[in-house]
């Protein structure tokens, strides 16, 4: 099976979700979309070793060349990290989502169809070669968790979550695009292992910076870094099995591996690693510190997830180095932070993962997480308490878990920058300790998770459901996944070498990195990491016992959230809105027009100014015959008329005159078509404003007004102005390529005898589409109109 018909496989499998909506099979929705996770692991899964022998699996299908945005599909050792994450994660959640809803109160093949899109969605991203497909696939991803976020709409706060997720992710994606499209500019090309070589061309051009900032903009906004950070605990009004799929191996992953998929580009300015250091050290901060106030164990586990993000992100900042020729001496220190960051992405998503499902068996058995009411659910539920324990430990950063491993290459990270040139000792240390400290509230709310629904005292008065059993079937991914948390504590190195050596190899272009990949052991010595280790321990466990300490979040000031600001701006905006609304929308069609054309003027007025009128050679006015001087004549009369008349039907006559005089015209040029075109657009026309104003009142006859008729003075000399400009300058040299030249050579371009099927199927598709679109749209407006029921009430009806 290859790259592309995983996408076929998955559309496939939507498909027949779709078929079961509103029948009685609708039930096994759930068992039928877990078909394509365990496909797509199984085809990732027998792809790793192709992928360590150094190939690439690669599907190509050209789409607009002209533009260079083509279905171009890679998948390498970095894609195939994600890859498995995806699918394999994905395959967890689906199962538990299985026994987490219930076919009679939730709507299953929405919720499937959401889901598989949204996996869809995130294969796209990351195996996309094409920068444009890239992000229409990025932006599927935030629609698709739209759609997941707001399963449950009827909640006012599922709408805002999901509001709020896709404003400030499709904010992140839109400058993401416009520094793709620099980069275009700037290579010439959409392909991004094409850009990738081009890192001198691309460096050297002025807009390098800004694409750059653009591009970590987009990345920031996804996985959630300071200060864009504040969608993710908002989201977690989504089911618990979004989340834990959104939350542990998909959408906020998404930033890092766009990160990692341009380190090579990114890494060449050390301010911009500055910046990525800085905003993952700030969110780790940010994320931990506030994740041990929360009482909603959903929300505790979103700030953590915001938190070990934000130490993800700082890795990556610092491993961008290693593609700086300037800091070549350093380059096995930034090697090994990139392959800290990608372990602990690993690492995290398994532990993550498990969490969530745990306390959505807590919430699904319990009916509730707030920690005020758990406690005391070790007797009733131990199998879901060592699960979550285990994932929770891991998270800490104790040893005997996988999180261990991951967290002692952070700190190893941190504690190499003091021996760089980049780094001084002063930053180093200001480093350290801001990991240090995320590290201590880390390990603080990681005992919480454990603490305060597990142990303590069992008030079943105060849980609204007490739990009668361990989770049942809720328990059978939690188990599996968590399974891999002690695994990969003693196989780290099997991991790196197959999955994270070919990874950053691919990101390296350079086959020379797989022999400088880190070896991983869990006893490095008396290293300062193990002493910083100790510490957290130390100071963690004094904070856990000593909880007096937390009072200091009741004296924080809601103003300083950046919730705050987010409601200030969006009410702002709100408010905008609807002033500028009211203001442009008073239900006066004159002044709609007005407007038109006064913008209409300003583009055009703009563009003569840039451009200047162009050098009037000659111009050329056919002699008139009497005849057609009467026309005219007959034409300006109607339309000075048209001025003065304040009644509806003989406004219409007139429009119908000036409009068959043009007819005439068309026939004293020798333009029968056009004529004919002309007289049956009108009659129509006509026909149809007759129709429509039978049932009209006569306009009313406002008083003059002089400001107003001058506008309307004004406007018409402008439109005429600037229509003697237009004709004279087309008579001019052709700035362009003859259109002709597309008439003459229609069988060549288009492979068309008929030269009207040409124009309207070829040369102009787009334009015959919308102008179909159109006149649909006016078809069914008209249709409403002659259907519509007068009501014999009606006061201004005339009859």
């Amino acid at each position: 099976m290859g790259l592309i018909w995983i996408f076929f496989m998955i559309i496939a499998v939507i498909c027949a979700v779709l078929l079961t909506m509103k029948t009685k099979f609708s039930r096994f929705a759930g068992w039928l979309s877990l078909i394509a996770p365990v496909l797509s692991s199984i085809y990732f899964i027998s792809q790793i070793k192709t992928i360590y022998q150094g190939h690439s699996v690669t599907y190509f299908k050209a789409w607009m060349p002209l533009i260079d945005v083509n279905l171009d599909l890679r998948l390498d050792g970095l894609s195939l990290i994600f890859g498995l994450l995806i699918s394999l994660i994905g395959a967890g959640v689906f199962l538990y989502a299985i026994y987490y809803l219930s076919h009679k109160k939730n709507n299953l093949p929405r919720f499937y169809t959401y889901l598989l899109m949204f996996m869809l969605a995130m294969f796209g991203v990351v195996l996309s070669n094409n920068t444009i497909l890239l992000y229409t696939f990025w932006e599927l991803t935030s629609i698709s968790s739209f759609l997941l976020i707001s399963y449950w709409y009827q909640r006012e706060k599922s709408q805002e979550g999901a509001l709020k997720s896709f404003l400030i992710t499709v904010f992140g994606g839109m400058a993401m695009l416009i520094g793709l499209i620099i980069l275009y500019v700037i290579t010439g090309t959409n392909t991004i292992t094409k850009q990738v070589d081009m890192i001198d061309q691309i460096f050297a051009s002025p807009w390098f910076i800004f694409a750059v900032l653009l591009i970590l903009l987009g990345a920031f906004t996804k996985s959630a870094q300071f200060p864009f950070h504040i969608w993710l605990p908002d989201a977690m009004e989504a089911p618990t099995p979004v989340s834990a799929y959104l939350h542990s191996a998909t959408m906020v992953k998404a930033g890092l591996y766009l990160l990692l998929r341009f380190t090579p580009i990114i890494g060449q300015s050390e301010w911009v690693v500055y910046t990525v250091v800085t905003v993952g050290l700030v969110t780790l901060l940010v994320g931990s510190f506030f994740a041990v106030s929360k009482k909603d164990l959903k929300a505790m586990l979103a700030y953590s997830t915001i938190s070990q993000l934000g130490m993800i992100m700082t890795m990556i900042g610092l491993g961008l180095l290693a593609f700086n020729d300037q800091f070549e001496v350093d380059n096995e220190i930034f090697i090994a932070s990139l392959f800290a960051a990608i372990f602990h992405l690993i690492n995290h998503a398994i532990f993550k993962s498990v969490l969530f499902m745990g306390v959505g068996i807590i919430d699904h058995e319990t009916g509730t997480r707030d920690i005020n009411k758990l406690g005391g659910l070790w007797k009733l539920m131990p199998i879901t308490a060592v699960v979550m324990a285990i994932s929770a430990l891991s998270m800490a950063g104790i040893p005997l878990f996988n999180g261990f491993l991951s967290k002692e290459k952070f700190f190893t990270s941190l504690v190499e920058t003091g021996h760089t040139e980049i780094f001084t000792q002063t930053l180093s240390i200001v480093m350290i300790a801001a990991g240090f400290i995320g590290s201590i509230f880390t390990f603080v709310y990681c005992i919480k998770l454990i603490k305060e629904p597990f142990f303590g005292t069992l008030n079943k008065k105060q849980l609204p459901n007490v739990p009668r059993h361990d989770g049942g079937g809720l328990l059978i991914a939690p188990i599996i996944i968590a399974m891999f948390v002690l695994i990969i504590f003693w196989i780290p190195n099997v991991i790196g070498e197959y999955l994270i050596g070919p990874a950053l190899r691919d990101i390296f272009h350079n086959n020379e990195i797989m022999h400088h990949i880190p070896h991983i052991q869990a006893w490095h010595g008396f290293t300062t990491e193990l002493f910083l280790t100790i510490g957290i321990y130390i100071i963690g466990s004094l904070l856990v016992i000593l909880p007096n300490w937390q009072k200091i979040y009741s004296k924080i000031s809601k103003k300083f959230e950046i919730n705050h600001f987010y409601n200030k701006g969006m009410a702002f905006l709100d408010s905008f809105s609807s002033i500028s609304i009211q203001g442009i929308m008073n239900n006066k069609l004159n002044q709609y027009l007005h407007i038109i054309y006064i913008i209409f003027f300003i583009i055009m007025g703009y563009g003569i100014y840039q451009v200047g009128i162009y050098d009037i050679a000659y111009y050329h006015i056919t002699a008139a015959t009497p005849f057609e001087i009467i026309i005219l004549i007959n034409i300006v009369i109607a339309a000075i008329a048209l001025m003065f008349i304040r009644e509806r039907m003989t406004m219409t006559i007139l429009n119908g005159v000036i409009g068959y005089s043009i007819a005439v015209v068309f026939i004293f040029m020798k333009a029968p078509d056009l004529a004919l075109t002309q007289l049956v657009i009108e009659t129509i026309t006509t026909v149809l404003f007759l129709l429509v104003f039978y049932h009209l009142p006569n306009v009313q006859k406002d008083k003059p007004h002089v400001l107003g008729e001058i506008v309307k003075l004004t406007i018409a000399f402008l439109m005429a102005v600037f229509v003697v400009i237009f004709v004279i300058m087309m008579q001019q040299d052709s700035l362009f390529d003859k259109i002709s030249f597309y008439y003459k050579n229609a069988y060549e371009l288009a492979g068309v005898k008929n030269i009207v099927n040409g124009i309207l199927g070829d040369f102009r598709a787009l334009d015959t589409m919308l102008e179909g679109i159109v006149i649909l749209i006016a078809g069914l407006g008209i249709y409403t109109l002659v259907k519509f029921k007068i009501r014999k009430d009606e006061p201004n009806e005339r009859k």
